[in-house]
């Protein structure tokens, strides 16, 4: 590690690490996924699609996921259908329609969306003339704002150039691609073998397009990996592919939800502490060439929006990640998708055959989901305000809020007391303060708020924090 580090890396020991490192949320949302519940179904969706409707001058922001795959990387984590035979996205676009249209219709007039993101799955395996359909499907009944966010995942083992030129075309301008690690041996574990050579032909493709931004994936904790092998890839993704921001995930070994994880040699895994200094080691090399440490795993150029955002308090999170363009409610279309609409949040079927019966029936296809009281809305807030500005002011807990967070979160600033000894927060008589070697355990940070917690469970929910 930079002895001269100003992450605070010379203050991390296996024994700190140890001792933080335990399951617990990424806090996309709150209450998190695991207690959506399918008491909230179709009828009590509808009923915040009604009280949304009624904000109609309020931006909004949309995910679409494709859930579809040619195959399956062995660490993947996403809900994906696996078809090597295209065909099946066909009857999906039919649903796809059929829900964007009872949206639509639910909300009354055209909304504006100030955020648009296609996720999957791979959404670029959909061809270039199904992407226009499905754009032009969104935009025939919502309206796309001029300076809307409009994102895309894409994997340039299955994206051409007239995917890029199509895309750019209809109004994308954030591309986010996938890169994992550069390292042969990793690749050919994970099942995704992904040249340097084919990641710059993509990326020098995009800027030349005019996407304003370009964000790269890698993930940490995968077989085979070692601090200085990682660093490698780090400072070969910054010299050759110089992303506006880089999303530095940590691999989450589930196989109790993800079963073909098992296909990995446990022995190859990189573990604790190992682990640990697999992100500690890419952080430190991002930091060196001058990007940002944004939160969580993100990191972005001094002059990237997100950066600025940080700066000066400006940054949001949602099911999307870190954003710029917040917006009053998110919808969620397509299998899988999460929505937040109106105080709940909404999550859509799962199974592909249900999800597309559901919409060809008139139904909005809710799995389930869960209304969020006063105490989530509090705590929930908390926690995102610590996420985006690595801070909490006590003043501005009580005026948004009404309570005294002193005597109110008093068990939680309790609990809090042994990290600020730990040296991961500052605790003021005002507020609290994320240190540089917090930032490493900023899910930790946010658990004590979490009241969620401290119901027993007799299952594994939650990958581990670090």
């Amino acid at each position: 590690m930079n002895d001269t580090s100003p992450l605070g890396l010379t203050a991390l020991t296996p024994r700190l690490l140890a001792k933080y490192d335990r399951p617990g949320p990424r806090y996309t949302s709150y209450p998190t996924a695991p207690l959506f519940h399918a008491g909230f179904d179709e009828a009590a969706y509808r009923e915040r699609l009604t009280v949304a409707a009624d904000v109609t001058d309020a931006p909004l922001s949309m995910y679409v996921h494709i859930p579809f795959c040619e195959a399956r990387c062995t660490y993947c984590g996403c809900n994906i259908v696996i078809s090597p035979h295209h065909g099946p996205e066909v009857a999906y676009l039919e649903a796809v329609e059929r829900e964007l249209e009872l949206l639509a219709a639910s909300l009354g007039s055209r909304r504006r969306l100030n955020q648009l993101h296609w996720g999957g799955g791979t959404p670029t395996y959909l061809t270039p003339a199904q992407c226009e359909r499905l754009y032009s499907a969104i935009t025939t009944r919502f309206e796309v704002a001029p300076d809307a966010e409009v994102a895309i995942e894409v994997d340039p083992c299955v994206t051409s150039m007239e995917h890029l030129e199509t895309l750019r075309g209809l109004g994308f301008n954030r591309l986010s691609m996938g890169v994992q690690d550069l390292d042969p041996a990793v690749q050919e574990a994970v099942r995704r073998v992904q040249p340097l050579e084919l990641s710059r032909e993509h990326v020098d493709a995009a800027r030349r397009l005019g996407f304003s931004s370009v964000n790269v994936d890698l993930i940490y904790g995968l077989p085979h990996q070692s601090e200085a092998q990682f660093r490698r890839t780090v400072r070969i993704v910054v010299a050759e592919l110089a992303p506006d921001r880089v999303a530095c995930f940590s691999y989450a070994h589930v196989p109790w939800i993800k079963p073909h994880q098992r296909q990995l040699d446990e022995a190859t895994l990189p573990r604790g502490w190992e682990k640990f200094r697999l992100f500690a080691g890419a952080a430190d090399e991002f930091t060196a060439a001058g990007y940002r440490f944004v939160g969580f795993d993100h990191f972005a150029r001094p002059d990237d929006e997100l950066a600025r955002a940080l700066d000066e308090g400006r940054l949001h999170r949602n099911f999307m990640g870190y954003t710029v363009m917040p917006a009053t409610d998110q919808v969620g279309v397509g299998v899988t998708s999460i929505g937040d609409v109106a105080g709940a949040y909404v999550a859509n079927e799962k199974n592909l055959a249900r999800y597309q019966r559901a919409v060809a029936e008139g139904r909005l296809p809710v799995e389930r989901g869960i209304a969020r009281g006063p105490e989530d809305e509090l705590r929930g807030g908390v926690i995102r305000r610590l996420i985006c500005t690595l801070k909490l002011d006590f003043g501005w807990v009580e005026s948004t809020y009404g309570v005294d967070p002193r005597r109110y979160f008093a068990d939680a600033l309790a609990e809090l007391g042994e990290m600020a000894n730990d040296g991961l927060v500052e605790i003021r008589d005002d507020g609290l303060e994320v240190t540089p070697l917090g930032r490493f355990f900023l899910r930790n940070l946010c658990m004590p708020f979490d009241a969620y917690l401290k119901q027993p469970s007799d299952k594994p929910v939650f990958s581990r924090t670090v």
